[in-house]
């Protein structure tokens, strides 16, 4: 076989792939509900390699997608580390560290609802158009 063929397996990991996915939302709603900002944003980095993973480094498109991604985590770090625990002994949250949660919440929820969209454009999310507009076979 020469260097440059390209080679595929013979058994597909999709299901493997969208099981993974699965397992990865179901922790996002988790750790979103349970406050935990900083694991919800690092279950949507892994999402985010689970999505790109058949992407070229050098194509267009995704160098657009990359850079949109790129983009939430730059609004994250523009606002400081994200606090998943209470100060502590006493301490009241201030209201710049108050705004500055709900901020990062803000963000949180735009990044997951560009991952679930882009999902859905790779066609491994919950609506798929395969392009027939017959809707009964």
């Amino acid at each position: 076989m020469e260097e440059n063929d390209t080679k595929t397996s013979k058994f597909s990991s999709g299901l493997n792939i969208i099981m993974r996915l699965d397992e990865l939302w179901k922790d996002t709603h988790r750790h979103a509900r349970n406050g935990l900002y900083n694991k919800w944003n690092l279950d949507l980095d892994r999402m985010w390699l689970e999505l790109v993973r058949d992407y070229k480094e050098d194509d267009e498109s995704f160098k657009k997608i990359k850079a949109e991604f790129v983009d939430f985590d730059q609004q994250i770090s523009d606002l400081g580390k994200i606090s998943d625990v209470a100060m502590p002994g006493f301490k009241k949250v201030t209201e710049e560290e108050r705004e500055n949660r709900n901020e990062h919440y803000r963000i949180l929820m735009k990044k997951q609802l560009f991952l679930a969209r882009l999902e859905n454009n790779l066609g491994k999310g919950t609506t798929f158009d395969d392009g027939d507009d017959d809707d009964f076979d």
